[in-house]
C-alpha cells in the first residue's frame, strides 16, 4: 500500500505517524447551541473578541464557548461562525463539525477569508484531499500572501504545503512536484517515475512540514 503524506499543522498537533490510506469521517452539521447567558456584559461582537483571545492564548474550550454564547444571542454573525470553527478543530474528537461552520461563515461573507483557510486545513485533516486542494487554491487565487490572524505562524507556505500533500495523496505525484518546486523548494529534484523518487518527494514533503511547524 502506498504511504501518504502525514497530517499537518494548526489543527492536528496531535501527532505525526505516517498515515496509510485514506480517511472517512462524516462531515457534521454545525449547529447554533450557544448559551446566551454567559458574558451578558459584553455584547455579541465583543464576545467574539474575547473568543479570540482565548483562542491566542491556547485555550480553545474556552474560545468554543464565547463563540457560541454570541451565536447564541445573533446567529448571523460570520466570524462567530468562523471561529467556532477554528475552535471546534483545535479540540478532541471535533473536527468533523469544522467544515459546516466554515461554510455558514462564508455564506454570510465571502470575503471572510480566514474561513476558507480553516476549511481547507480542516479538509485536509479529515482526508477529503480535493476539497483541501480546491479550498486553498480558492484562498491562495484570493487572497495572496495569506497569513492566519489569530495565528500569524500559519501562513501560504502551509496552504501550498496542503495542496502538495494532498496531491501527493491523490496520487498526482506531478502536481504535488509541481506545487513543491514552484512555491516551496525550487532545488528539490526527484524522478517521480519511480517509486524512489516518489518516496523522495514524501520525506520532502514531510520535511516541509517539520520546517513549518
Amino acid at each position: 500500500m502506498v504511504k501518504t503524506a502525514t497530517k499537518g499543522k494548526v489543527f492536528w498537533r496531535l501527532g505525526f505517524a505516517i498515515l496509510v490510506g485514506s480517511l472517512s469521517l462524516t462531515i457534521g452539521g454545525c449547529s447554533n447551541d450557544g448559551d446566551p447567558a454567559k458574558t451578558t456584559d459584553l455584547s455579541p461582537t465583543e464576545q467574539v473578541d474575547l473568543g479570540w483571545s482565548h483562542f491566542e492564548d491556547g485555550e480553545y474550550a474556552s474560545a468554543l464557548q464565547e463563540f457560541e454564547g454570541a451565536l447564541g444571542r445573533n446567529g448571523n454573525l460570520s466570524d462567530a461562525w468562523n471561529g467556532k470553527g477554528w475552535a471546534l478543530g483545535k479540540l478532541p474528537n471535533r473536527l468533523d463539525e469544522a467544515p459546516a461552520c466554515f461554510a455558514k461563515a462564508l455564506q454570510i461573507d465571502t470575503t471572510r477569508y480566514d474561513a476558507i483557510g480553516g476549511w481547507a486545513f480542516a479538509a485536509y485533516q479529515i482526508g477529503n484531499w480535493s476539497s483541501a486542494v480546491n479550498k486553498s487554491d480558492s484562498l491562495l487565487h484570493r487572497r495572496p500572501g495569506w497569513r492566519f490572524l489569530h495565528e500569524v505562524t500559519l501562513n501560504e507556505k502551509d496552504l501550498q504545503l496542503v495542496i502538495a500533500a494532498s496531491h501527493f495523496n491523490l496520487g498526482d505525484y506531478s502536481s504535488s512536484y509541481a506545487t513543491i518546486i514552484d512555491h516551496l523548494n525550487p532545488l528539490f529534484e526527484a524522478d517521480i517515475n519511480t517509486p524512489a523518487g516518489r518516496l523522495e518527494l514524501l520525506d520532502e514533503i514531510e520535511r516541509l512540514r517539520r520546517v513549518n511547524g
